[in-house]
């Protein structure tokens, strides 16, 4: 019959040419083990035990769903239940049989123990070298890679000068003042009240009186609002370490009773997670990729919000200094980008090994959008005023994933930033760092979701990129990037970004007549776009004849939906 393949026109050779088509077919369906972990199994013996992460083939196209959800300008509950169910859906329906086979094979001891994740199709897994070779050929796995540890960012400071201050506050710190955090207050009447803070860090101390009353778990259960990743077995926070408190300080603190308003929205609530240098057990159980799933939905139900943190400062990464990772490592990027499709907004502290180029640190140097991975550097606000100075330890750019784009994408306060320590006080000396610099950012966040609850965090980025305050050479640079971030600019930025882009009517559509509104307004004397941004739908803060064409290519020829991120 026409059109009907048949191997039997072929004679013999038609079986041999079968048999060749159905081993390649096979060979190119099955997983691969990623070359460098490769090359590490190869000095291991088989039955040696290692810990490995299986990544599945079929994965939710997250890029396309977050392209959607912008075009119908999804609110932020609807945005987190259609990306989380989409995550659960596809790792339930596709993790079955390599979780059959897992089990049978602890049985006889190939396998000691296995953690399925779904913010991202994955298995880590702890198993011999020869049963992870078997695993990496399986049809439904695309790679095997190396299990990973991150490493806490440590303040650089001189921690000899260190200084507790109990009993006195100062004020509102000198970081909160350049970043115009107190404008934002006073001016707008905005400080984080109804939003909810996180990090992943070393703790926090939930006694402390800057942070305890804010603490989300005094009123929701504790398992949505405290991870205890290091295993100390309290279900209360603590940080045995320090870092994370002074973190949380700055991120959300207010010591009413010393005076000290040490946080940038210092009415927020929050939640953490202690995942960051200091977990134990065992190392199939993975920290990083267990606290992105939790800060994802905390409840572990998709269709609430209220639990879902709106921001989270991270204070760590990696390099090839340490064993095992390269200067660009993209392993738990994908994990990442899930996180914050689902609306919560990751900020990355850059690296404290500055001066010299391309010395960020992953996630931070991770370059695959103008706002992916959201890095920031440090400045000296303590003892300069504006312009202010780079921190000589503040890392730079370029990304060294490519060598091309700038690094970092802003700047913040790092030097010297007064906040809450573990047992109730504040320090200051030896507290220098872009692990302060980067809750700054993260604290404004916070208040931009105040001002406008349903941005995506693309937007959200884009706007603190759009109104940072350029430092060093005009432009973005590898040294202080766009510039120190302006909370007050930024959050009127998120209050205009309620409209819809492109609406220059204010019909809350987007059509011709708004071409011919931006003509009229543009050519003809017409009124104004209201607000002006609506009219602007290449955000690229100007209405000219770009934003006409940018109009046309949308509505007419399958173009880019017009974007918030301008004031």
């Amino acid at each position: 019959m026409a059109g009907r393949l048949s191997f039997l026109n072929f004679g013999g050779c038609g079986f041999i040419f079968l048999g060749i088509l159905l081993f390649c077919i096979s060979t190119l369906s099955a997983g691969e083990i990623e070359p460098n972990f490769a090359q590490y199994l190869k000095t291991l013996s088989p039955d040696e035990l290692v810990s490995a992460i299986v990544i599945m083939k079929d994965q939710v196209d997250i890029k396309s769903l977050n392209a959607e959800l912008k075009t119908e300008r999804a609110t932020r509950k609807e945005r987190h239940q259609r990306v989380i169910t989409a995550l659960q859906v596809t790792a339930s329906k596709s993790q079955g049989d390599l979780l059959s086979y897992l089990n049978a094979r602890k049985n006889d001891g190939s396998v000691k123990g296995y953690s399925s994740f779904w913010i991202m199709n994955l298995f880590v897994v702890q198993a011999t070298r020869a049963e992870l070779e078997k695993i990496a050929q399986r049809s439904d796995v695309e790679i095997v890679e190396a299990n990973f540890k991150a490493e806490l960012i440590q303040p650089v400071g001189d921690k000899t000068k260190r200084l507790r201050v109990p009993d006195k506050g100062i004020g509102v710190t000198p970081g909160l003042k350049a970043i115009k955090a107190d404008s934002v207050w006073h001016q707008l009447g905005i400080t984080g009240l109804g939003r909810l803070v996180a990090n992943l860090d070393t703790g926090v101390d939930g006694a402390h009186p800057a942070l305890s009353s804010r603490w989300r778990g005094n009123h929701a259960p504790w398992e949505e609002c405290w991870r205890d990743a290091v295993g100390y077995g309290v279900n209360t926070p603590h940080d045995y370490y320090g870092h994370g408190t002074h973190v949380m300080g700055t991120l959300c603190g207010l010591g009413a009773s010393t005076g000290d308003t040490i946080g940038v929205a210092w009415e927020a609530e929050w939640i953490a997670d202690n995942a960051i240098d200091q977990w134990v057990g065992e190392e199939f159980d993975n920290d990083v990729l267990d606290a992105f799933q939790w800060f994802a939905d905390p409840d572990g139900n998709p269709t609430t919000v209220d639990d879902v943190p709106d921001v989270v400062q991270n204070s760590w990464g990696v390099f090839s200094y340490f064993p095992g990772y390269q200067d660009c490592d993209y392993r738990w990027q994908t994990v990442i980008e899930h996180c914050e499709a689902a609306g919560v907004a990751c900020i990355f502290s850059a690296g404290n090994e500055g001066p010299g180029s391309a010395t960020q640190r992953s996630p931070a140097n991770i370059c695959n959008t103008p706002t992916t991975n959201f890095s920031v550097g440090a400045v000296d606000a303590t003892h300069y005023s504006f312009p202010y100075p780079i921190a000589n330890f503040s890392s730079r750019g370029p990304s060294d994933c490519d060598m091309i784009s700038k690094k970092p994408e802003v700047v913040a306060p790092g030097v010297q930033v007064y906040s809450s320590v573990p047992g109730g006080g504040y320090e200051q000396y030896g507290w220098d760092g872009t692990s302060m610099a980067g809750p700054h950012v993260a604290g404004v966040v916070a208040l931009m979701r105040q001002a406008n609850p349903d941005l995506d965090v693309d937007s959200i980025k884009q706007i603190l990129i759009n109104t940072a305050v350029d430092l060093g050479v005009p432009g973005e640079d590898n040294t202080y990037g766009w510039g120190i971030i302006d909370a007050y600019q930024a959050v009127l930025a998120a209050i205009e970004s309620a409209y819809v882009p492109g609406d220059a009517n204010g019909d809350e559509l987007v059509d011709l007549a708004d071409l011919v509104y931006l003509i009229n307004y543009l050519y003809r004397d017409g009124p104004s776009p209201d607000p002006p941004a609506a009219g602007d739908p290449n955000a690229d803060c100007i209405i000219d004849v770009a934003d006409v064409v940018y109009l046309i290519n949308y509505l007419y020829r399958d173009g880019s939906p017009p974007q918030h991120g301008c004031a």
